[in-house]
């Protein structure tokens, strides 16, 4: 495909090929938008957060941690975890919501455990964040202890949650002469406990593609692929792999601009208050023959919160049909709308 973007906004964006399960060919159009985060006032951040060509990849010895996180992770601290997300997805069937960061105590005041969340509008996700800790064996079963002082921050990482991929820890009947640590990230019942045991996923960041909420919908791979549809995407593969956000995250639609966005324990503050941003996209594809499409609204579907950073970005995507010969796309013209439909 030769195709040139005519990008008239100051932000960051991108075209590329794109050939979806279907086998029909498009143009992937993909812009990015970053606000400062700053409570009381959601203002467009002087340097635009570029696109991620690639997955954004840290070791978990980068992570801020404490002596006492370091020690339990010493055997692990050179393991690379994905942090961010590439941006060069297709557009995404749920709307992603990403806080890549950590849980943070109120005051920096250390604690045995942080609850930390988010609400978007009425839409709500939390978590329990701990301080190391291990099973200790009772007389009677075994019980969960601090394996030193309490803390200040935990990492949003799945590395670290409660899933087969992350910090499982295992079982307390596994447990032997060594200690079995336990996760360090937990998710909450509808009271605010955790759901110890359940092995249920939690996390308010990046999900790779082997969670079971990704991996689901990846399609099969198998000699029949390899034979008949290699390197083209599997016929039962479903666009909702695409979401990486955790499945509490995963929003059926687009927050309305202004919608009001609440942080809790994710940040310096206690709580960190801001708005969904208004901000529309739109392109217009121009053909080899000379023909202008109709234009075609881009949908923001991933927001991503990086309260390190105190900023906000937002993501835009939008395929075009690629068309072939006289009628292939050759021009790609992206620019504001003052309309959110246009």
């Amino acid at each position: 495909m030769s195709c040139l973007l005519t990008n008239q906004t100051p932000l960051p964006a991108t075209l590329r090929p794109y050939r979806d399960h279907s086998l029909q060919s498009h143009v992937l159009v993909i812009a990015k938008a970053t606000w400062r985060l700053s409570t009381g006032r959601l203002a467009p951040a002087e340097q635009q957060a570029g696109l991620h060509m690639q997955a954004v990849s840290v070791c978990l010895g980068d992570l801020d941690l404490d002596p006492v996180q370091t020690k339990i992770l010493e055997s692990r601290l050179a393991d690379q975890v994905v942090w961010l997300d590439h941006d060069l997805a297709p557009p995404k069937p749920a709307f992603d919501v990403i806080v890549a960061g950590y849980a943070t105590a109120p005051a920096g005041h250390a604690r045995l455990s942080i609850d930390a969340g988010i609400r978007i509008g009425n839409h709500k996700a939390g978590m329990r964040a701990f301080a190391p800790r291990y099973w200790h064996r009772l007389w009677l079963g075994y019980e969960a202890r601090p394996v030193g002082p309490m803390v200040a921050r935990v990492p949003l990482s799945y590395a670290l949650a409660d899933w087969d991929s992350g910090f499982a820890g295992g079982e307390p009947a596994e447990q032997g002469d060594r200690p079995v640590y336990l996760p360090w990230i937990e998710a909450l019942d509808a009271a605010s406990r955790p759901r110890r045991h359940a092995r249920v996923p939690a996390g308010l960041g990046f999900w790779p593609e082997n969670a079971a909420h990704r991996s689901m919908y990846s399609g099969t791979y198998d000699d029949a692929w390899q034979q008949e549809r290699a390197p083209d995407l599997p016929a039962d593969f479903d666009p909702r792999f695409y979401n990486c956000a955790h499945k509490d995250l995963q929003l059926p639609a687009p927050p309305i601009p202004g919608t009001p966005i609440r942080l809790v324990h994710l940040g310096q503050q206690p709580a960190i208050d801001c708005a969904f941003p208004s901000l529309s996209l739109a392109v217009q594809a121009r053909t080899a023959a000379g023909h202008t499409h109709p234009a075609l609204p881009m949908t923001p579907d991933t927001l991503v919160i990086e309260p390190e950073h105190d900023r906000l970005s937002v993501v835009w995507r939008v395929l075009i049909p690629a068309g072939a010969q006289a009628d292939s796309v050759r021009t790609v013209r992206l620019f504001k709308t003052d309309n959110p439909a246009a």
